[in-house]
């Protein structure tokens, strides 16, 4: 049987200071009215129905994150104690769901990721548990670029899966975030697409790749299921504890040979990973300002302002980004967004540190 699990943890540093610990991105509505996991549930529909919908988050959101998703049972909601990035999360929902379901299969997506054309992306993820239901691989769907886009990494396809119709490669490479001569050249080869972050396989297919290439995260996720149905409060705070801290890509995705990439079109797939998809996402005006909320830009060109309560006004102001929040405001020039997220981090150290 097909179940969603849906991965809604992380800060999102680059949208601060919008996003928070105690309100990450994917609790804000940032390209619709609706939240980021309210979307990415939105996107299931017809696909996976909520009771087989698992759901990890930390676990300081997650009442929050489960008045977002109402049909959902309850119990289906894991808030994480404390972050071990994503090998440890997608490896515990492996076991806890094999062992309820020796058959499952699971589709694993982050939760702060846009799409635009659900249906097409439910064509392409109903091909791809197809391909999972029949072969022992972990299916990644590669989203075919439109741009020569810096801040993704790729996926090098190498021969055809031979398989009925539906249109899958073995993976032979996968590509770092390049920097722009590079990813030029890997838009145009044909051979690569962007690394989504979504994928699909069967669960003991899974936890084999664990034990295989994470061992000790294997034993330890092992440990986690058997002591889960006596107190599975008990069990999550001893997984977190002792379970290592790597990413699905690292641990698994880029050691593993059952890896297959399964082009995905028509999409419109952002990630959303700074203030800059907005201007992806949002209508500009004539001098390609993007604004939410009560926002004035008089003379101002090509700048991203973000303003959910009160207003915001700007004069004579170029190729920046504003964004008030709370008490809290920032002012960036566009070409310096990439140096966000550590500037965030050394204002928490900062206050930490007071």
């Amino acid at each position: 049987m097909n179940h969603a699990v849906i991965l809604a943890g992380g800060v999102g540093e680059r949208f601060w200071p919008a996003s928070t610990p105690d309100r990450p991105k994917q609790l804000l509505p940032l390209i619709s009215d609706r939240t980021m996991v309210r979307e990415t549930a939105d996107r299931l529909e017809g696909l996976i129905p909520p009771e087989r919908w698992l759901v990890l988050t930390a676990a300081a959101i997650a009442d929050r994150v489960a008045a977002e998703l109402p049909e959902m049972p309850r119990e289906q909601l894991i808030g994480e104690p404390e972050p071990k990035n994503t090998a440890a999360a997608i490896g515990l929902a492996a076991g806890l769901l094999a062992a309820r379901d020796p058959d499952a299969i699971l589709l694993v997506l982050p939760a702060d990721h846009a799409i635009g054309d659900p249906k097409a992306f439910r064509a392409t993820v109903e091909e791809g548990l197809q391909l999972a239901a029949e072969e022992p691989v972990i299916v990644l769907f590669g989203v075919v670029p439109d741009r020569p886009e810096t801040g993704y990494g790729y996926v090098r396809r190498g021969d055809p899966i031979r398989t009925r119709s539906i249109e899958a490669f073995e993976v032979e490479a996968f590509e770092e975030k390049p920097d722009a001569p590079t990813a030029r050249a890997l838009v145009q080869d044909g051979l690569h697409t962007w690394n989504s972050g979504l994928f699909c396989g069967r669960a003991k297919v899974f936890l084999e790749e664990y034990a295989e290439h994470l061992p000790l995260m294997r034993r330890t996720i092992d440990s986690a299921v058997a002591a889960w149905r006596d107190d599975h409060a008990t069990a999550l705070q001893g997984y977190y504890a002792a379970v290592e801290s790597t990413s699905i890509d690292y641990g698994i995705m880029q050691q593993t040979s059952r890896a297959v990439v399964m082009p995905a079109r028509g999409w419109e797939w952002d990630d959303v990973g700074s203030w800059e998809a907005l201007a992806r996402w949002l209508e500009p005006d004539g001098d390609g300002n993007v604004r939410v909320g009560d926002i004035v830009l008089e003379g101002c060109r090509n700048v991203i302002a973000w303003c959910p309560t009160g207003r915001l006004s700007a004069l004579g102001i170029e190729d920046c980004v504003i964004v008030r929040s709370g008490e809290e405001t920032l002012v960036v020039p566009r070409d310096r967004l990439d140096d966000l997220k550590p500037f965030v981090q050394s204002l928490s150290d900062a206050r930490a540190r007071r």
